[in-house]
């Protein structure tokens, strides 16, 4: 199951060069936890089924007798869906072990130790990509899917399974198992039940063509991407090219991405802190982007792999564009494959109104996130589907769907929290023509009943 550990951090405001109110930082990592993806009886079993479907498509003449020389290389296998816009969204637990000893004799291709055994002799053998921050939320939402690294041949499917695992049991996962031109097989496994492709068995997939969405079925400790990798003798390979990889001589990658391959994956502000519930519960955020100047604001930052010594530089912006607060972050903690951190900080009576700015440079890349301050009274939900827009960005129209129609209505209002306009929503399909607006960022709210539910639009 996953866990949640929280370390505090103390910090003296004489540290900061300008005397404004903000907190000492507040530190929690993530650890996804880790399971059998597979027991040895399941392994067997896809094994069999495998081989029987590929000798059932060479005689169908789907597949060749005779595959290629040529070895494929593999694109990344996840992306966001259409229209989400977060910096990042996964991390990862588990390499593949090159160490066969067990338990706890572990060697990943880096010759680190991001991989596990069990004492039952399992050695992990595919990489697990899990979903960072949120990742129930991300799963449910179908926010992050899983495409084909390489292009090929679909020779199984598994799906029909229970997708909300914690921890280890018996039951088998939603998978799609994919055949290349040099022979060699991917497995993508732990799928949301009902996501995969519509694609069937012998239908080839392009390579980035849509799998399915990342799910817990199976043996999982939560949201995360199984891949898995044979080559054409039906060996175990690991994609990842480093000094203690002895199962293949090159890297599987087009672009292999760094061992370390920290970023910040999300910045947000916050009215409280987040709530990370337990598995499989989705977690709280408790995101806002509207406040008044004497609110208390939670500067949220939520990094994969960070290290002992990393530094994170905070910058706070006025609507001016100048700078309210500007301080450095120096990380004493362990590293931890995912974790974030937060400060709070209260802006002032005496700061203007408008859209201000947080800003983050880590690994020298900027991350923004703009924030509002003037508008009071006014609550920011997290997304639901009682309340829809598309698309956004927009052009000329947009689509509201509101599920709650008895006294629902939507206002609309510009960075400086002026209200531009107002409509009254009806159940189903609202199209609402902005062609009169000019291009920007707004900020539409919806008032159902003793709800109010606040999303960005963007007008270009």
């Amino acid at each position: 199951m996953k866990q949640l550990y929280t370390l505090l951090a103390f910090l003296f405001l004489s540290a900061f060069a300008i005397a404004q109110t903000v907190s000492a930082p507040v530190f929690n990592s993530y650890n996804p936890g880790n399971t059998e993806c597979l027991n040895d009886e399941q392994r067997a079993e896809i094994k069999l089924q495998l081989a029987q479907n590929i000798a059932l498509l060479r005689s169908q003449g789907i597949l060749p007798t005779q595959y290629s020389e040529q070895a494929v290389l593999f694109d990344w296998p996840l992306k966001l869906k259409t229209g989400l816009l977060d910096y990042g969204y996964h991390s990862i637990s588990g390499q593949v072990d090159h160490d066969p000893t067990f338990p706890n004799q572990l060697e990943d291709y880096n010759c680190g130790t991001r991989t596990y055994d069990t004492p039952s002799g399992y050695n992990h053998a595919g990489t697990d990509y899990f979903l960072w921050p949120f990742d129930w939320n991300k799963m449910d939402s179908s926010d992050v899917e899983i495409i084909a690294a390489c292009a090929g041949t679909i020779i199984y499917k598994s799906n029909g399974n229970f997708d909300r695992s914690c921890g280890f049991n018996t039951s088998n996962w939603n998978a799609v198992y994919v055949q290349h031109s040099d022979g060699s097989v991917a497995w993508y496994g732990h799928m949301k039940n009902g996501s995969l492709t519509t694609k069937t068995v012998g239908q080839t997939v392009a390579i980035g063509e849509y799998l399915g969405a990342v799910g817990s079925s199976g043996n999982s400790t939560g949201p995360h991407l199984h891949l898995e990798v044979y080559d054409v003798g039906n060996n175990l390979i690991d994609p990842y090219m480093g000094t203690c990889n002895s199962m293949n001589s090159i890297s599987w990658w087009n672009n292999q991405r760094p061992y370390v391959d920290a970023a910040m994956n999300h910045i947000a502000t916050n009215y409280i802190p987040p709530v990370f519930n337990p598995c499989s519960q989705q977690h709280t955020k408790n995101e806002r982007d509207f406040f008044t100047n004497t609110d208390t604001i939670f500067l949220m930052m939520y990094y994969r792999f960070f290290s002992t010594g990393d530094s994170t530089q905070i910058n706070i912006y006025r609507p001016d564009n100048s700078v309210w607060g500007s301080w450095w972050d120096v990380s004493t903690w362990p590293n931890y494959n995912a974790a974030y951190l937060y400060y709070w900080a209260i802006l002032g009576s005496s700061e203007p109104s408008g859209m201000w700015k947080f800003e983050t440079v880590y690994k020298n890349q900027v991350y923004c996130h703009n924030f509002w301050i003037g508008l009071s009274g006014m609550d920011e939900m997290n997304t639901n589907d009682d309340f829809i827009i598309y698309p956004n960005p927009a052009t000329n129209i947009i689509t509201v769907i509101a599920s709650e129609a008895q006294q629902s209505q939507l206002e609309m209002y510009n960075t400086l929290g002026e209200k531009v306009c107002n409509w009254q929503l009806t159940s189903g399909e609202n199209k609402i023509d902005l062609s009169d607006k000019a291009k920007g960022i707004y900020f539409v709210k919806m008032i159902s009943g003793d709800k109010i539910y606040l999303q960005k639009v963007i007008i270009d």
